[in-house]
């Protein structure tokens, strides 16, 4: 196009211009926006006054944190949690030492890490102080201090050194199994479908188990996110998981997909499709309308698990138990016994990977660790 002289051409340098009025009222819209959003909701400790000002990178590190707090980086609410209760315990010992939080000292970190073992911090818990801190070196854009070898050779003597001490094997605990046998028990206990709450509970239960979603995924199941399909079957279609931004859909088929299918008919014909399906059922099957748009609670779903405990183990002996699991089921005790039934089953490493939704096999050979060892591989070689 050509220039037409007649009309002004105004510009301006971009790197010395101020905020214009329109990316002005954007910025304020876009942060209304983020209010809503639960990672911007999380309080995180002042530091204001815990960086070294000599720091010669404090210019840089100040920018990135900026770029950081602006987007929260896109991490979960529950990642932005541990975030912040890691840097808040480490910002209160640097106080109390009367020395600067950052930058961070190898020989301090290490001193803290000792002393948080000392009080009797699990290896495990000493591990997520470990990865969060690592995590704020990343927003902060500095080399990793957590990956120093004074830093790694301590969290690598840990578990060798406990062992040597106390001669015992370090067994790191996860979730009993909640497995097809026992699901199958609770039909029969919790089928009434008159009954509110059991039916509520017996379905989440059976949701968890059939796709072994997460509990913070089963809790966030939307009615629009349930499709019932001319056979019967249902799929339930997923907008993220905590493995993907994009995951596969979950399918219920056969007595799985029946008793979600009367618990929606049952109880869910008041909820709009934005609703969660798992929002607070009154002892009446009554749905509140003011909590209709709250999901379920990761908390809620233990007590369910605990319910369904309680109930096995007056009714039966068979509840399973071992020295790796805890004592009570819990939210991911779906998972593990899913994926132990999976195994029993045949199926592949592939398969038994995508059960789950994981990134590769390490989580699918932890949960198999419990297996009794009836079922060890090594018997075929003895046969």
């Amino acid at each position: 196009m050509a220039n037409n002289s007649t009309y002004p051409i105004i510009k301006q340098n971009q790197v010395t211009l101020s905020q214009l009025k329109s990316q002005h009222s954007v910025i304020q819209q876009w942060r209304q926006k983020q209010q809503q959003l639960k990672r911007f909701k999380l309080n995180f400790p002042d530091l204001s006054n815990s960086f070294d000002p000599n720091w010669s990178l404090l210019p840089d590190v100040m920018i990135q944190l900026q770029h950081f707090e602006a987007t929260r980086g896109g991490y979960s609410p529950h990642t932005l949690k541990m975030l912040a209760l890691v840097l808040r315990k480490w910002d209160e010992y640097c106080k109390a030492e009367a020395i600067y939080s950052f930058p961070i000292s190898p020989q301090i970190l290490l001193g803290w890490l000792q002393g948080l073992k000392l009080v009797g911090l699990s290896i495990n818990t000493l591990k997520q102080y470990r990865a969060q801190m690592g995590l704020f070196h990343t927003l902060m854009a500095v080399d990793d201090v957590t990956k120093q070898p004074i830093i790694k050779h301590f969290f690598h003597s840990l578990a060798k050194d406990e062992m040597e001490l106390t001669g015992n094997q370090l067994i790191e605990l996860q979730a009993k199994p909640f497995r097809k046998c026992h699901l199958l028990q609770l039909m029969d206990c919790w089928g009434n479908h008159t009954q509110p709450l059991r039916y509520r509970d017996l379905t989440v239960l059976t949701v968890a188990y059939g796709t072994l979603l997460r509990e913070g995924e089963i809790g966030k199941i939307r009615k629009k996110h349930v499709n019932i399909l001319d056979n019967g079957d249902i799929n339930i279609e997923r907008v993220t998981s905590k493995t993907s931004i994009s995951p596969e859909p979950k399918r219920l088929t056969g007595r799985f997909s029946a008793i979600l299918t009367r618990y929606i008919v049952t109880y869910c014909q008041c909820l709009d499709d934005d609703d969660f399906l798992f929002c607070w059922l009154t002892t009446q099957g009554k749905r509140p309308a003011g909590y209709r748009q709250t999901p379920m609670s990761g908390m809620t779903i233990d007590r369910i698990y605990q319910r369904a405990h309680k109930t096995l183990r007056l009714k039966s002996d068979n509840v399973t138990k071992s020295i790796t699991h805890r004592h009570v089921w819990s939210g991911h005790s779906s998972r593990v016994g899913a994926l132990q039934d999976g195994y029993a089953a045949g199926l592949s490493l592939t398969q038994l990977i995508q059960l789950g939704d994981w990134k590769n096999n390490a989580m699918v050979l932890r949960y198999l660790r419990g297996l009794n060892n009836k079922t060890s591989p090594n018997l075929l070689l003895q046969d």
